[in-house]
């Protein structure tokens, strides 16, 4: 509790510049008596503490303590601050949220016009990591993975693959992964012998071992996204036109020629797999499969199960 009021309180003196003890001991609900062993003991921890007497007087930060604001300019603070932000609100990590503040206390570029006085501002550029209606990464878990990375320890799980099979894994963790909305860890799997993407909706039971590991014996790493495989088939839909800006966005990369009557065709290399199936499916009757015939085939034969399947529960 006291090194989070501490870093709290940092994080307050450089974003708000001179306090008094009496606004500190109110903002944190400690007396005043706590506030001044707490300056002492940022003191003691290298933070150049400045205290004044008097009328208009506090403590405050030495400010060649502060980042120089001409590092970044106001455009770039901005940027920085608007992508840190949604990466915060979707890991609800607080070493983040302490990285944020530090940058909002750089000055109006991070999103606020304190220069001027004026109120804050929202930030120019800002990335919502989470879908309003997707559930975000579970928080503790990615402590849990963050501090096995920071610490190179090995990390343990319980894993369901995407055939429901469950199996205990043992991994040198390295990276988490945003892909699309969904959150992975890039890792060796001791299991496996070889480097894995993991779905973190996908793990549970997870722990940090005392084990350490030595990540250049893994080097060189492959790029996370390569993780997904090299085996790609190109693909082509065709979708109605009530369809076609819904299929547009969700395939920004695919190839796109209109149809006469305001449908469209789309061609695009995808890996083969579960999910590729899922997607069409999910857009109903609207979207069928030009190539390739195999995948066709597929969907048609999934669509007849779920017919199928509704038809035996009356």
């Amino acid at each position: 509790m006291k090194n989070e009021r501490l870093l709290a309180m940092l994080d307050c003196l450089l974003n708000e510049g001179r306090t008094t003890s009496e606004a500190l001991s109110r903002r944190f609900e400690v007396s005043r008596r706590t506030i001044y062993r707490d300056m002492d003991s940022l003191c003691l921890a290298g933070v150049p503490i400045v205290a004044e007497a008097g009328i208009g007087g506090g403590y405050s930060i030495d400010p060649a303590y502060r980042i120089d604001r001409s590092f970044l300019s106001k455009d770039e603070l901005g940027d920085l601050t608007g992508l840190l932000k949604g990466l915060s609100e979707a890991l609800k990590d607080k070493n983040l949220e302490r990285s944020l503040s530090k940058l909002s206390s750089l000055g109006p570029g991070a999103g606020g016009d304190a220069a001027s006085g004026g109120p804050s501002l929202p930030p120019p550029l800002l990335a919502a990591l989470s879908p309003w209606a997707a559930q975000g990464p579970d928080p503790l878990a990615v402590i849990a993975l963050r501090r096995a990375i920071a610490d190179r320890r090995v990390a343990s799980f319980l894993y369901v693959d995407g055939g429901g099979s469950p199996s205990r894994r043992s991994v040198e963790p390295f990276t988490l992964v945003l892909w699309g909305a969904a959150w992975y860890l890039h890792a060796y799997c001791r299991l496996r012998s070889g480097w894995r993407l993991f779905k973190l909706a996908r793990m549970s039971s997870i722990r940090t071992e005392p084990e350490r590991y030595d990540p250049a014996a893994r080097m060189p790493a492959p790029d996370p996204l390569s993780e997904w495989g090299e085996t790609t088939i190109r693909v082509i839909l065709s979708a109605e036109p009530s369809l076609r800006l819904a299929v547009s966005e969700a395939l920004p990369e695919a190839a796109v020629s209109l149809r006469d009557d305001g449908g469209a065709i789309f061609s695009f290399q995808y890996p083969d797999g579960s999910w590729l199936r899922r997607f069409i499916l999910g857009f109903g009757p609207g979207l069928a499969v030009i190539e390739p015939r195999s995948l066709r085939d597929d969907i048609r034969k999934a669509a007849l199960a779920i017919a199928d399947m509704n038809c035996q529960r009356g």
